[in-house]
């Protein structure tokens, strides 16, 4: 094969710690899902009253949800929950903050205690049920439907906080 100044010469193959695993093969969820557990209510759509329920999996686009009741597949839930917030007490951000000075605004950086997750209502749609035999519950995996703006932001914020937290307190991993 004929080349100048190297063109047509074969690129080495990255290192396998630098090759990326390509989404989307087998995953079909469109956020990170991260194992975390909480307290939910929920009514069905079309029946009144409400029951409990414990939230084991959560995501930006939805949640597993653990129940004693079988739903049915494309059943709507309306979901009342809050965030667990306890892991914010020893967490700290930074915070830029405008200080005004005789020489203008000057910014200055602060840590801050992040503020505690709102109280959660949304909707979501049960999309994969299974019986968790280990459990004896029927579980669900959900996506949530018509989440407004704040609410998925504060879903993000808690994610990344979340991750934040277990980075940095994991031990031995």
């Amino acid at each position: 094969m004929f080349s100048f100044l190297g063109f047509g010469k074969r690129k080495k193959p990255a290192p396998k710690s630098m090759v990326r695993p390509q989404a989307g093969t087998g995953q079909k969820r469109s956020a990170f899902r991260m194992p975390v557990e909480f307290e939910v209510t929920y009514a069905l759509d079309g029946r009144p009253g409400r029951r409990r329920a414990r939230a084991n999996d959560l995501s930006a686009g939805g949640l597993r949800l653990a129940t004693d009741e079988d739903l049915v597949r494309g059943s709507t839930l309306e979901l009342e929950f809050q965030l667990p917030d306890d892991f914010l007490a020893e967490m700290t951000i930074e915070k830029e903050v405008y200080e005004q000075t005789p020489f203008g605004l000057r910014p200055e950086t602060v840590k801050v205690q992040p503020p505690s997750f709102k109280p959660m209502r949304m909707n979501a749609v049960v999309l994969m049920p299974f019986f968790d035999r280990i459990e004896k519950k029927f579980a669900y995996g959900t996506r949530f439907s018509g989440t407004q703006e704040e609410t998925q932001e504060e879903l993000q914020r808690f994610i990344h906080l979340w991750q934040i937290h277990y980075l940095r307190t994991r031990h031995g991993d």
